[in-house]
């Protein structure tokens, strides 16, 4: 599954801010081409520091105030949830389930994001596992290169099944076990923005959550799509795709970003089953109906052999891929846009 540490989310920030001072922001995996505002209809854009990484909204109202007033609402309710969800707050929810090993009267929001990560456990056969944490945590501490003794330790805390639930209450059967939202609590938090300003009337708009994208309508107004380019694993700027969106949502997923061994074979993508990061796909990239799918999925395709990935994409309406393998080809499921 997909993760990161403080210290790497700081370098990923300090790299970003490089990019926005030349003028163009770049997210680690996506990026958005630049459009006009159209007449009658005022662009409005906003980037803050969230989650890890900068978070980019854009939308076309009326008025600037209008817009102002719908991406600051927005903004407040990705807060709202970063301090249900986050597993770096030690206030949150998520840290109080993973601190005492069960959890009374859990939010509704939790146990929403919880179900669409066992959901997505059962559909691509324990590769998206969301009680990976203790072997994450693992290699963060050792750097990517634990003793193997320490590894099975870790794996043998790592089955979500083992993850019980009875109404609004949470509870591991096993003591040390502990979970981790990083490849989907993003995702459903890029959502619920995206839904705030739905709610508020705003019918284009595109929230950008360090490359988790979601859009509606057009960014100038006019119904011409939304353009996206695919990152580069290479960073030589040679996109593997350039994609055009009127709605929904395209996520990408790749260990070349976040990593913890110098040699980086180490990556935020560990398999549950060996803790060991995927070498043959460089990177994922998922559109779906929403950002929680189309980033959950990109993640446990990611640990996929390309046969199942493009396989268990084809079976789920809305959904589509392209893989991008370490020699350089490019995979695509058949609705790849």
């Amino acid at each position: 599954m997909k993760h990161g540490t403080h210290t790497q989310d700081r370098r990923d920030f300090l790299k970003k801010l490089a990019v926005l001072a030349g003028g163009a922001a770049l997210a680690p995996a996506l990026r958005v081409l630049p459009a006009m505002a159209a007449s009658g209809l005022v662009m409005t854009t906003e980037k803050r520091m969230l989650m890890g990484t900068i978070v980019g909204m854009t939308v076309m109202t009326p008025s600037t105030n209008q817009g102002q007033e719908a991406i600051g609402r927005a903004f407040d309710e990705m807060n709202r949830l970063i301090g249900i969800l986050s597993r770096f707050d030690s206030n949150t929810a998520l840290s109080a389930l993973n601190v005492d090993g069960r959890l009374s009267g859990s939010p509704q929001e939790l146990l929403d994001v919880l179900a669409h990560g066992s959901s997505l456990h059962r559909q691509s056969g324990g590769r998206f596992d969301m009680t990976v944490a203790p072997v994450v945590n693992l290699m963060e501490r050792t750097k990517g290169q634990p003793d193997a003794k320490e590894l099975q330790e870790a794996l043998a805390l790592v089955d979500s099944a083992q993850l019980r639930q009875s109404g609004s209450d949470l509870k591991f059967t096993t003591s040390g076990m502990s979970v981790t939202l990083d490849g989907i609590a993003k995702g459903y938090i890029a959502d619920s923005a995206a839904g705030m300003l739905s709610t508020l009337g705003v019918a284009h708009y595109m929230v950008d959550a360090g490359g988790d994208i979601r859009v509606q309508g057009s960014p100038k107004g006019d119904g011409r799509p939304w353009r996206i380019a695919i990152e580069d694993p290479n960073k030589q700027g040679d996109y593997p795709a350039v994609i055009e969106m009127r709605s929904g949502a395209v996520a990408t997923s790749g260990g070349y970003e976040v990593y913890f061994d110098s040699s980086r074979k180490s990556t935020h993508l560990i398999n549950p089953e060996t803790g060991t990061s995927p070498q043959y796909i460089r990177s994922v990239s998922v559109q779906a109906p929403t950002v929680m799918q189309a980033d959950g999925l990109a993640t446990a395709l990611s640990l996929m052999s390309p046969r199942e990935a493009l396989r268990l994409t084809s079976t789920l309406p809305g959904h589509s891929c392209m893989l991008v393998t370490s020699s350089g080809a490019r995979l695509t499921s058949p609705l790849w846009s």
